[in-house]
C-alpha cells in the first residue's frame, strides 16, 4: 500500500447521461427492484395520490427517479409520465403555473382538446397570481397601451396610488370579496376538467418532481400546498424526490420553529418510502454494493492501470468507512477525488482524514490547527467503532481502527508504554515505519487540502 499514483489523475469526472437507452442500465445497487415494487404499488392508486421517495442529499435520488420514469414509460408499462426538476424551475412566481403546463403539455393530443384545460388553469393563475406580480406581467401593456393593457385589478391600484391609501385598500378588499364566489368556481371548474382528463388515461398519470427539498422554502411549501388543492383527482399521481429532513425545516422556517413539520407533511403525502441504501456490514466487504459503486468510480478515475495494490487498498479501506461514517454516494465520490489530489502513499490515514473532512469538517478543521481537544474528540468518534474482541477472532476492519486511536493517543501522550498495534500493523497498513505522529499528520493534511502551517 505504499506506492503512489504514477501520474495525476483528473480532479473531477465528466458529466454522464443518468439515463442509458435502457431503464436502470448499469444499475448497481439493485434499484431496479425496489421500481418493480414500486410499479406495482401506482397501478393500485387510480384515486390518485402523492408518493415521496426519501433519502439524504447524494444517495442518488435523481438517478433512481429518472429511470423509474424511463421504466414506466416503456413500452412494457405505458405510463404517461413527467419527469419536473422543481430546483431548476423555482424561479417561477407560483409552482401551479409548472405543474400546470407540465401536465397540459403531456395530455395535449395536437387535437386541441387541452385547449379547455388551458382557458380553466389560466382563470386559476388569474385568481392565485398576488397584485405585484400582475403588475409585472402587465407592465408592457402600461407602458404600450396605457391602462388599457392592465387588467381589472391592477387598474385599480394604479387609480388608488393618488387616493387616500385607506381608503384604497378598502375598495380593493371589497372587489376581492366580490370575486371570491368566482375564484372558488374556477377552481371547480380547472379540477374538473383535470379529473375529465386524466380519467380518459387507460393508466395513472405519473407525475415526478425532484430536488424539491433544495428550492426557496417559500417555493417548496406552496408547490407541496398546490399539489394537494388543485391537483389532487384521481388517476394523477405525484412521486416527490427529496429529503425529508430538509422540507421539514424548511416547513418550519415558513410556518415557526414550533411547526410540527412531520404532521403537516402528513396532510399533502399519503406515504412516505426511504431510499434503501443497501449497505449490508454483515457480509464481506467486497459484496457490499457500496463497494461495487466504488470499483466503478475507481474505474472511472482510471485507477485501474495504477499499482493492484494501491486498488485494492484504496478500495478495501474506502468501503469500510463508507459503512462505518454512513457516507453518501456524493460522499464516495468526492473521497476519490480528494486521493486522487492526494497522489499519496499512506492510504490509511488519508482515507481517515478525508472522511473527516466531509463527515464531520469541524473536527478536522480542529486537527488541523493542532487543536490537543480535538485528537481526544476523535478517539471519542473512533470508539464506538472499536469491538472488544480477542486477538484470534479481530478482523483487518479491527486492526485498522484501533491503530488509528493510538496515533491521537500518541499524539496525547497517553500511551507511555507504545502502541501495541501500530507497531504490528502501522507497516502494512498505513504504509510507514516510523511513529512521528505529527508529522504522520502534518503531511496528510498538506496533501488533501492547502498547505497548513506546521
Amino acid at each position: 500500500m505504499s506506492q503512489q499514483l504514477d501520474y495525476f489523475k483528473p480532479l473531477a469526472l465528466p458529466n454522464t447521461t443518468v439515463v442509458g437507452e435502457q431503464a436502470f442500465a448499469g444499475d448497481l445497487l439493485g434499484r431496479e427492484k425496489l421500481a418493480k415494487q414500486l410499479t406495482g404499488y401506482l397501478d393500485r392508486l387510480q384515486v390518485g395520490a402523492v408518493l415521496a421517495i426519501d433519502a439524504r442529499w447524494g444517495e442518488g435520488k435523481t438517478w433512481f427517479g429518472l429511470n423509474w420514469a424511463k421504466y414506466l414509460e416503456s413500452d412494457e408499462h405505458e405510463h404517461k409520465v413527467v419527469f419536473i426538476d422543481a430546483f431548476a424551475q423555482d424561479y417561477i412566481e407560483d409552482p401551479f403555473l409548472l405543474i400546470a403546463a407540465e401536465i397540459m403539455d403531456l395530455l395535449d393530443d395536437e387535437t386541441g382538446s387541452v385547449k379547455e384545460l388551458r382557458e380553466k388553469a389560466a382563470s386559476v393563475m388569474q385568481a392565485i397570481l398576488p397584485v405585484t406580480t400582475k403588475a409585472l406581467i402587465n407592465f408592457a401593456g402600461r407602458v404600450v397601451l396605457g391602462s388599457s393593457g392592465l387588467s381589472e385589478d391592477i387598474q385599480d391600484a394604479v387609480k388608488g396610488a393618488g387616493e387616500d391609501t385607506a381608503d384604497a385598500t378598502s375598495k380593493w378588499v371589497e372587489k376581492k370579496l366580490e370575486e371570491h364566489g368566482h375564484e372558488k368556481e374556477s377552481l371547480a371548474n380547472f379540477r374538473a376538467a383535470l379529473a375529465k382528463f386524466a380519467a380518459a388515461q387507460d393508466k395513472p398519470v405519473i407525475i415526478f418532481i425532484d430536488e424539491l427539498d433544495r428550492c426557496r422554502p417559500t417555493f417548496a411549501v406552496q408547490l407541496i400546498e398546490r399539489i394537494k388543492h388543485f391537483f389532487d383527482v384521481p388517476n394523477l399521481v405525484f412521486v416527490l424526490l427529496l429529503n425529508r429532513e430538509q422540507l421539514e425545516k424548511a416547513i418550519k422556517g415558513i410556518y415557526g420553529a414550533e411547526t410540527d413539520a412531520a404532521t403537516y407533511l402528513g396532510k399533502f403525502v399519503h406515504l412516505f418510502l426511504r431510499l434503501p441504501k443497501n449497505a449490508m456490514s454483515n457480509i464481506a466487504s467486497h459484496d457490499r454494493r457500496e463497494s461495487m459503486f466504488i470499483k466503478d468510480v475507481v474505474k472511472r478515475y482510471g485507477f485501474n492501470d495504477s499499482p493492484t495494490v494501491l486498488v485494492n487498498g484504496f478500495e478495501e479501506e474506502l468501503s469500510q468507512w463508507a459503512d462505518s461514517a454512513n457516507m453518501s454516494l456524493r460522499d464516495i465520490e468526492r473521497a476519490c477525488a480528494l486521493f486522487v489530489m492526494a497522489n499519496v502513499s499512506n492510504i490509511g490515514i488519508t482515507i481517515y482524514l478525508i472522511v473527516l473532512k466531509l463527515k464531520h469538517h469541524a473536527l478536522y478543521e480542529r486537527l488541523v490547527r493542532n487543536d490537543k481537544s480535538a485528537h481526544q474528540a476523535a478517539i471519542d468518534l473512533l470508539l464506538p467503532l472499536i469491538n472488544e474482541k480477542k486477538p484470534a477472532e479481530m478482523s483487518w476492519r479491527d486492526y485498522y481502527f484501533r491503530c488509528l486511536k493510538e496515533l491521537h493517543e500518541l499524539y496525547l501522550g497517553l500511551l507511555p508504554e507504545g502502541a501495541p498495534y501500530l507497531k504490528e500493523y502501522g507497516g502494512p497498513l498505513f504504509g510507514f515505519g516510523n511513529l512521528n505522529v505529527k508529522s504522520i499528520f502534518f503531511n496528510a493534511f498538506n496533501r488533501i487540502d492547502l498547505p497548513v502551517e506546521n
